[in-house]
């Protein structure tokens, strides 16, 4: 009988051992399941940490490029106003020119008129007989030429 125990419990440490053996090499497999997922998570983290760094220098890039094109506005809407200040200006100078240029044309008239009148004159001078003195029975001859 002491050899039935022997025999049975020579089984059963046997058993036992497998079955110790199995769930050490289950625990192996996943305390190297844990160590992979811990891997994971802290690799994810990490690409987390450097995303959200990423997305904080655009937000703050974007912020920049947004006051760059606010003061970009200001500027052209200050340049609109000047061109609008030089078309004023243009408009009344291109008046003043067209107003200038009337008179000149005014003053122009007049001055051929005035010398129309004067060579008018000229002609009726011109064409009244001279009178010349007679002296000792000279011929008046002033239109004539003989």
């Amino acid at each position: 009988m002491k050899d039935i125990f022997l025999v049975i419990s020579l089984l059963l440490a046997v058993g036992l051992s497998v079955v110790v053996v199995r769930f050490a090499e289950k625990a192996d497999k996943a305390g190297k399941s844990l160590d992979e997922e811990r891997y994971s998570r802290m690799v994810a983290e990490e690409t987390l940490q450097k995303k959200a760094s990423e997305l904080m220098n655009l937000h703050d890039q974007l912020k920049g490029d947004q006051d760059k094109m606010g003061k970009i506005e200001d500027i052209l809407d200050e340049q609109k106003g000047i061109n609008s200040d030089l078309k004023k200006q243009y408009d009344a100078l291109v008046q003043a020119k067209s107003d200038l240029e009337e008179k000149l044309q005014q003053v122009l008239q007049e001055k051929a008129v005035a010398q129309a009148a004067v060579q008018a004159q000229a002609k009726e001078a011109s064409s009244a007989p001279a009178v010349v003195p007679v002296a000792q029975g000279v011929v008046q001859t002033a239109v004539t030429g003989h």
